[in-house]
């Protein structure tokens, strides 16, 4: 176990943003991992699990506490016909190009998704309309005290971006796929699936993904389009023209609080002209506690 003191956060995430987090570390396997976990609930250290950092913003001022980088986590295997068992810490991307060329469907929707297979599954990502837990046959959780051991997907409770893990940290996940498939027929899938990102997001430049989650029966974007808000922009932070519930590092000059700041002005003005309340999506690390709704 390898604890690291005072290391930049920027650089870790997609946004470029962030201060020094207090501690710091990249577990090399799982049981480095569990014993970082029970070094940390003994101290009484805030955690906080780091994939790709592709919906994550850090605070300029830092994290106060441990930041667990799964990166080095990597790797799968066919656990048996039609499940693909994967490290946390397992680029989804590369994964979905993996299973598409062994003619396992199921995964070739979430193509375009610069994170973690550990990091999708907490939060259910999404893609075409399902979540990726509706692919989760289990999942290997490790409890905040170090305890580890493999639960049913089917007892998490499944929601719209949410996966009922709580405090538990993904070690391993076991997706369930249907074999058998023609390769090409999934590659062209997520080709054109990809192409459409290209198309309708700001996917070249940095972002964290969607700012927030859509409301039932309505899309985020739309709202935040209809209230006049693209390309408004503070400090280095701008809302995009291309997709509204992207805000943009501009010239990788935006500090978390002009993204803050942003965020604030599009929950009021849809507030304002829509009587709808945004959840956020992105996942705010080290911010004010009354944002991380």
């Amino acid at each position: 176990m390898k604890l690291e003191e005072g290391i930049s956060l920027s650089g870790q995430c997609w946004y470029r943003i962030g201060g020094k987090a207090s501690y710091y570390a990249r577990p090399q396997s799982i049981e480095d991992m569990q014993q970082l976990l029970d070094w940390s609930h003994r101290e009484g250290q805030p955690t906080f699990l780091l994939g790709y950092g592709s919906n994550v913003l850090f605070d300029d001022a830092g994290f106060e506490g441990l930041v667990i980088h799964t990166k080095s986590l990597k790797g799968y295997e066919q656990h048996e016909r039609g499940i693909i068992e994967a490290a946390a810490g397992q680029n989804l991307e590369s994964l979905v190009g993996e299973v598409n060329d062994l003619g396992l469907q199921g995964l070739e929707s979430f193509v375009g998704i610069p994170g973690s297979i550990g990091g999708a599954v907490y939060g259910n990502a999404g893609a075409s309309g399902g979540g990726i837990g509706d692919l989760v046959s289990e999942v290997e959780l490790i409890e905040p005290g170090g305890i580890r051991e493999w639960c049913d997907g089917r007892d998490l409770d499944w929601r719209y971006r949410e996966s009922g893990i709580g405090d538990r940290v993904v070690a391993r996940v076991r997706i369930r796929l249907q074999p058998d498939v023609d390769p090409e027929t999934l590659r062209k899938e997520s080709a054109r699936l990809l192409e459409k990102k290209i198309d309708t997001q700001p996917f070249d430049i940095r972002t964290c993904g969607c700012i927030f989650k859509n409301p039932t029966g309505m899309s985020a974007g739309r709202m935040i389009d209809e209230c006049g808000l693209p390309d408004l922009q503070i400090g280095g932070a701008r809302i995009s023209k291309i997709h509204a519930n992207f805000i943009e590092n501009v010239d990788g000059k935006a500090t978390s609080d002009d993204i803050e700041r942003l965020i604030d002005r599009m929950r009021e003005e849809v507030r304002d002209q829509h009587d709808v309340e945004l959840d956020l999506e992105v996942v705010l690390a080290g911010t004010r506690e009354e944002r991380t709704r």
